[in-house]
């Protein structure tokens, strides 16, 4: 059991049979220095059983950059389930992979735990990370209750209220859970938006990251919405 992800790139990345075509990233040295280059990849609530880790491929020949995947299970079972849907992709790529010019599948979408995406230039500097999980936006009324509260008691809900007035109402919503690989904080936080800004169209506002371990507000940030 592991508690980082990281750990699993350096043990064992797979390379998109189109990847692996053009050469990319071959080298072992390379996928060391990429793992110890990572940000931080800690689990959510459960150790990790194991990761299947990908370096996939971009639709482009010659490729402009790849993107790495970590598909991460919480037990053997969900491994085993996660393998099997490896297997058949790569299946379906082979049946597919006749000529160069013709598209095939990338690995996205696996059956997994949790599912990384990061993005990797040629020369393996490191791009945007986000986790692709769709739970992360599943967040109970305890939860929410308690991260709305937290923040409209912090300190920093406050100061920054006090610099402007916001839209009608001026609610809270309590968005998304966010790794530290999205955020840069320590650890896992709840992203509680509010909206200060409107037009029916466009909306602007501020973004509270809370800790809700420590219950506190650990880094405010500005957020843009567009609707429709």
């Amino acid at each position: 059991m592991a508690n980082d992800l990281r750990m699993f790139v350096a043990r064992d990345v797979r390379p998109h049979p189109r990847v692996a075509r053009q050469a990319l990233f071959a080298d072992r040295q390379e996928i060391a220095r990429l793992a110890k280059a990572l940000p931080p990849l800690p689990r959510f609530r459960d150790d990790y059983h194991g990761a299947i880790c990908i370096l996939d491929w971009d639709h482009r020949l010659p490729s402009e950059q790849v993107t790495l995947r970590i598909f991460a299970y919480y037990s053997a079972g969900a491994m085993a389930v996660g393998e099997q849907a490896y297997d058949d992709r790569l299946e379906e790529i082979g049946r597919r992979d006749k000529f160069p010019e013709f598209d095939v599948p990338d690995f996205d979408c696996l059956i997994a735990d949790e599912a990384y995406e990061i993005e990797l230039s040629l020369d393996g500097e490191i791009g945007k990370c986000r986790l692709t999980s769709s739970w992360r936006r599943n967040i109970n009324a305890a939860e929410i209750r308690r991260a709305i509260d937290l923040t409209t008691r912090s300190g920093e809900f406050h100061k920054r209220k006090a610099a402007g007035p916001p839209i009608a109402g001026g609610e809270l919503e309590v968005v998304s859970w966010t790794p530290p690989c999205e955020s840069g904080c320590d650890g896992w936080t709840l992203d509680v938006w509010y909206l200060t800004a409107f037009d029916g169209r466009i909306g602007s506002g501020l973004s509270f990251l809370l800790d809700m371990d420590t219950e506190k507000v650990v880094k405010v940030r500005d957020f843009a919405i567009r609707t429709g």
